[in-house]
């Protein structure tokens, strides 16, 4: 008796990749139109687009006029798209962006009548914990998949649950052309190998990356049965597999990120890292900030920030934020990223001003201000704003000319050359607080409990030490060190995977001073060479800032942040897209010991993913958009730059067949001046919540005089909660302590 295979036509589309992301929507133009002669003519029961409802908005941008054809095709059961806006990475962006990816791909799926979901996720470079808790939450019970699944994790069964979704997985992949080219003979070996982690019946993805949709399909479907041995072919679709098939099994893992069956392509998480960090400040300041006070103050930039959203997901796309694509898609997205920060900063600017108005604040005080504390810390020592003139008790950091951004605000008002000015960047200690309000704060004199040195700067929490020319970080509560180094080492590799080539290289300490020492907060800067690392501290403060810059001379190679402890590095716990995910590690592995990768295997890569922290050893290591760290023995390391030239490299070691085109992208070099920011604290890893909001700054202050104190809550957080977000007027709220998520 032959087994069944339910068929499904489809094709995997990128936004951009190998080519711009207009010299695509050409190509698309033709597919869907293919699609919707085909489905029109009844010479195929169903296309499944992808499971992204972007490619259907960029093909009416110029055929407006298939509108409905494309909403009859949907209501008459023959085309199906969505629940995702856009196929995003799943490790590279937020939880909040995770859900409007889900509420746009949802809304504007319902409006051509589309009314069930898969979490449609086969091509993503694996897929976190997360990715599934936010299809949880959008009641969507379902999900395909491929990359990173160990098949002994999920009972070697191609079906599973992933907690309370169906998840099946495509152990060959979702590329199949085997049935477009009528190989009977290849076709058969394919679902042979399908069959390994199927019973009855499998799932058989018919297209591949910008196929177009096989012609004639019934047909061909109906010449492929009568000559294939031992299966038949249901032409059908996804939604009909999952019907009649079962669910038994239960993964065992939380996220999926092993290449044993498939590559993870675990180089894109350091790819471009100067876009990644573009990304994290983007979303910080539109989830954190701009968002929360939208909701909470009712203010009226609720259009716009649906606009930034849609921005900011274009660049969501997995090959788009992953950094493996040309360099001209690379610019593209550095201008999306460029046009969401001048809509964030711009409706902030005017939300200021209409509060401000709201109150009748038009005057400034010098020893007060008004401060929005939209963190989960409950009481902010340290704020920072920038004005025309300098405060009482203020320590200036930053000093630029420019017109001030209140100016800008007014309506009846017109800058003109004599309105530009000095404008300082300061910071000041105010009084008590709390969180989830806005407070009226006086700015208290500063106790400057912090002390510096040439070789030392330290409060009463943590300290930096040069001790025999190496950098020490220590726990001044229980006097736990760790060193702190940066190292360098020659890659062989390219934008999909990093490939080690000899010695890691300690990159030696050259000199250290006092960067500058005031009333508030001092600075040392450690120079390396061509890197110059300033460590930034406070008198209240429980982590040492660092503001790093490289100026990169140097091609294919890799930078990375190193810090050694005194025992081997068995666990970390890494903050996921919400929440925390703990992970396992062998010491002893070393990536470098099984170079090169033999055919058809990628090499495991004792590199991971982290959001905006990563914690071992009662060490947390804070950044903003350095996704990717690395563990070996008793050393962490984290990425602060890796430049590579080419997209796929045909004999890179790490991986033994070419991910993509062997195209040159001397851009992703990052030649010259690159920043980035990290943070290294102590404590248990349920406090990295707290510290990180103090960190990425999640407050808004300004200058303000008050003809009487306001102080009022935007809210009440449970105190073991951390808050994420808002979404569809909702509160996004993580239970630290329970694991647990929920809208409220």
């Amino acid at each position: 008796m032959k087994k069944t295979v339910y068929g499904y036509l489809h094709t995997h589309w990128d936004r951009e990749w190998y080519r711009d992301k207009e010299d695509f929507n050409i190509r698309l133009q033709n597919i869907i139109d293919t699609i919707i002669y085909e489905l029109q003519s009844n010479h195929a029961p169903f296309f499944y687009f992808d499971g992204q409802v972007s490619a259907i908005l960029d093909y009416l941008k110029y055929n407006p006029d298939k509108k409905d054809v494309i909403k009859d095709l949907v209501e008459w059961r023959k085309l199906a798209f969505g629940p995702y806006f856009v196929s995003a990475d799943s490790f590279l962006v937020d939880f909040r962006c995770m859900l409007k990816n889900l509420e746009l791909g949802i809304k504007y799926s319902k409006e051509f009548s589309v009314k069930k979901f898969i979490g449609y996720m086969p091509d993503i470079f694996g897929i976190s914990q997360s990715a599934f808790k936010a299809l949880s939450l959008k009641n969507i019970n379902k999900a395909i998949i491929w990359r990173g699944v160990n098949p002994e994790y999920c009972g070697n069964s191609a079906n599973f649950k992933v907690g309370n979704i169906c998840t099946t997985w495509l152990s060959m992949g979702y590329f199949n052309d085997f049935i477009h080219n009528r190989d009977i003979k290849g076709l058969k070996k394919y679902l042979d190998k399908i069959f390994k982690y199927s019973k009855s019946s499998c799932l058989l993805p018919i297209g591949a990356d910008h196929l177009g949709m096989l012609k004639s399909a019934n047909q061909v479907i109906r010449y492929i049965n009568e000559n294939l041995d031992d299966y038949e072919i249901v032409l059908t679709n996804p939604f009909e597999y999952f019907r009649n098939s079962k669910f038994l099994a239960k993964a065992t893992c939380n996220e999926f990120l092993d290449n044993i069956e498939t590559y993870t392509l675990q180089g894109v998480l350091s790819t471009r890292i100067n876009q990644k960090i573009k990304n994290a400040n983007v979303q910080n300041k539109l989830t954190r900030i701009i968002e929360v006070l939208n909701y909470y103050l009712q203010e009226k930039y609720t259009s716009h920030i649906e606009e930034i959203y849609k921005t900011l997901l274009k660049n969501h796309a997995h090959d788009s934020i992953c950094g493996c694509s040309l360099d001209s898609v690379a610019n593209a997205v550095d201008t999306r990223f460029d046009k969401c920060e001048q809509m964030l900063d711009s409706i902030l600017l005017h939300m200021i001003f209409d509060f401000k108005e709201k109150y009748k604040i038009k005057k400034y005080s010098r020893n007060k201000i008004g401060l929005f504390n939209l963190t989960n810390e409950k009481n902010l020592k340290v704020v920072k704003f920038k004005f025309p003139r300098i405060l009482e008790n203020a320590q200036v950091i930053k000093k630029e000319r420019g017109f001030y951004s209140e100016l800008l605000a007014d309506n009846y008002k017109i800058p003109v050359t004599e309105d530009i000015c000095d404008i300082y960047t300061q910071l000041v200690e105010v009084s008590p607080n709390k969180n989830f309000a806005f407070n009226t704060v006086k700015i208290e004199r500063p106790r400057n409990t912090y002390s510096i040195g040439e070789d030392y700067i330290e409060n009463f929490n943590i300290g930096l030490y040069i001790e025999n020319n190496e950098v020490v970080i220590k726990n001044r509560k229980n006097n736990q060190t760790v060193k702190l180094s940066i190292t360098d080492i020659k890659d062989d590799g390219d934008s999909y995977n990093f490939a080690p080539n000899g010695k890691r290289a300690e990159i030696p300490l050259v000199s250290h001073r006092i960067l500058y020492e005031g009333k508030i907060q001092g600075a040392l800067r450690l120079s390396y060479k061509n890197i110059e690392l300033d460590a930034l501290l406070d008198s209240h403060s429980k982590f040492i800032r660092f503001s790093t810059v490289i100026d990169n001379k140097r091609k294919n190679h890799k930078i990375q942040l190193c810090l050694k402890f005194d025992d081997y590095i068995t666990k970390t716990t890494a903050q996921d897209a919400i929440g925390t995910i703990s992970r396992t590690h062998d010491p002893l592995y070393k990536m470098e010991d099984y170079i090169p990768a033999y055919r058809p295997y990628e090499l495991r890569t004792n590199s991971y993913p982290m959001q905006n922290f990563v914690h071992c050893n009662n060490v947390l290591a804070l950044t903003k958009g350095l996704h990717e760290y690395e563990t070996y023995q008793n050393e962490l390391r984290i990425c602060l730059l890796r430049s590579i030239g080419i997209i796929s490299e045909p004999k890179n070691p790490a991986r033994a067949v070419p991910a993509g085109p062997a195209l040159l992208i001397p851009n992703a070099q990052l030649k010259g001046i690159n920043k980035c920011e990290f943070a290294i604290s102590f404590g248990e890893v349920h406090n990295a919540f707290m510290i990180l909001d103090e960190f990425l700054e999640n407050y808004v202050a300004f200058p303000a005089l008050f003809t009487e104190d306001i102080n009022f809550e935007l809210d009440k957080i449970d105190k073991d909660s951390y808050f994420y977000g808002i979404s569809e007027g909702k509160k996004i709220l993580y239970n630290y302590r329970q694991d647990t998520i929920s809208l409220k």
